[in-house]
């Protein structure tokens, strides 16, 4: 019997040797990669540039591009928000997988149940976490084409204001009179253009806004249809104290609520959670742990007890880091509201001292001898700044969504409240001390 296992050890690599490689899909040697040799060949060049006018000509008609008729789709600033909530699309599947999770843990070990149970407030931490993002971009995209559409107005209007200003012009040099010192067709015309250019731009990005907001709010998608948003345009200046919006923030932030979970729950049976939850801190925390085999298990059964106490530092420098960069966002974001305040004041106070001036120009005209030019000129610096004062209140009503984001009150608006099953109890091994945790009469994940 021992000479047969022997020659059977013997003739295996033989034949492996003579037979050669026996993968069914030829795949046992490496391929070769394509190559390409590098292009280029000597040669003196031209180097003047070619002239681009002749080369773009529009000989056959341009196409336009899809513009809004007559009739918009309503939108206000409430359903925008909490539908992009409702119909986040990766947040529904985390909580198809939370789902999974709660089937599972009525049906298994203790261990196992405070596992899941864990696990399924995490996911519910974080469907919460993609909810407040949604909402968020989709209120971007809201007040974004809000003025958007405000500004083409203004827009139009310079163009209209240029164009006639223009038509004058030539018209006194067909006739053969002098223009003012001060006018310069040539001006005149390349702002016309520039205003052109920035009516098309505007036009491309109204489709690509009326795009994110379909996807976002649950419509499909169709370029032929255009939101117009219901905007409150007066700006709320009422006093925010930074030191009471943070704390209102910091309590409802779905990462630090995720961290003191973990950490309020930490033992020798939740370990695989914890090294997950470190594994979005940096790839290379928690990838170290215990190898199974009854061999390793006896030989290093003193050393595993030392992983609870490593993971509960770890999760409390993470906590007290998140906590600081938390901290860092919330108070930015309440500093950027005060600040788009101040330049909102600034552009309206320029607005109304160019009306007042073309208001004296237009009544002054006739006694001091005031040229239809300096008033046109006067009328399209008006346009440009009222299109300013617009970015502002634009800019302000972001910076409003940038902090109520940093909060974690946007889905929380809508009536997505997390529930979870652990928080509130904190019975873990390293809870005592340690940044993050807080003592709790809430349910445990085992009970």
């Amino acid at each position: 019997m021992l000479a047969k296992s022997l020659a059977i050890t013997l003739l295996l690599p033989l034949v492996a040797v003579v037979t050669g490689c026996a993968c069914p899909s030829g795949g046992c040697c490496v391929p070769g990669t394509p190559y390409a040799p590098c292009p280029g060949d000597l040669a003196e060049v031209d180097g003047d540039p070619p002239d681009l006018v002749e080369l773009v000509s529009a000989e056959h008609e341009l196409t336009p591009l899809p513009s809004p008729t007559e009739t918009f789709q309503l939108l206000d600033a409430s359903a925008c928000q909490c539908n992009a909530a409702t119909n986040a699309n990766l947040a529904n599947l985390v909580e198809l997988e939370r789902h999974w999770a709660k089937v599972l843990i009525g049906c298994d070990t203790k261990n196992v149940r405070k596992n899941l149970c864990l696990d399924c407030d995490l996911l519910a931490l974080h469907a919460y976490y993609l909810r407040n993002s949604s909402a968020a971009s989709a209120l971007e995209a809201f007040y974004q084409l809000a003025g958007l559409e405000a500004q083409e107005h203004f827009l139009t209007q310079g163009i209209e204001e240029a164009e006639r200003t223009l038509s004058r012009v030539d018209n006194l040099k067909d006739q053969g009179l002098a223009l003012p010192d001060a006018v310069d067709r040539t001006s005149i015309a390349s702002k016309l253009s520039e205003l052109r250019d920035q009516k098309l731009q505007l036009e491309f990005l109204r489709i690509q806004l009326n795009g994110q907001l379909q996807k976002l709010v649950g419509c499909p998608l169709d370029e032929h249809t255009f939101y117009w948003p219901q905007v409150d345009w007066e700006p709320d200046f009422s006093p925010l104290d930074v030191e009471v919006e943070l704390a209102d923030g910091l309590s409802t932030r779905s990462d630090l609520r995720g961290l003191a979970l973990v950490m309020c729950n930490l033992e020798k049976s939740t370990l695989p959670i914890a090294r997950g939850v470190l594994k979005f801190a940096d790839s290379t925390l928690g990838t170290v742990e215990p190898i199974d085999g009854l061999r390793h298990t006896l030989r290093c059964h003193g050393c595993y007890e030392q992983e609870v106490p490593v993971r509960c530092r770890q999760l409390s420098m993470f906590y007290a880091e998140t906590e600081k960069l938390a901290t860092g966002e919330i108070k930015s974001a309440v500093y950027k509201v005060n600040l788009q305040r101040q330049r909102a004041v600034v552009a309206k106070q320029k607005v109304e001292e160019l009306r007042s001036r073309l208001d004296e120009l237009e009544k002054m005209r006739d006694v001091n001898d005031v040229t239809i030019f300096e008033i046109s000129n006067l009328r399209g610096r008006l346009y440009e700044g009222e299109a300013n004062l617009v970015t502002q209140l634009v800019s302000l009503k972001l910076a409003e969504v940038s902090l109520h984001k940093s909060q974690g009150f946007l889905a929380l608006e809508c009536g997505f409240a997390p529930t979870l099953c652990c928080e509130g109890c904190c019975t873990g091994v390293c809870c005592h001390g340690q940044s993050g945790c807080k003592a709790g009469g809430g349910q445990c994940c085992d009970e």
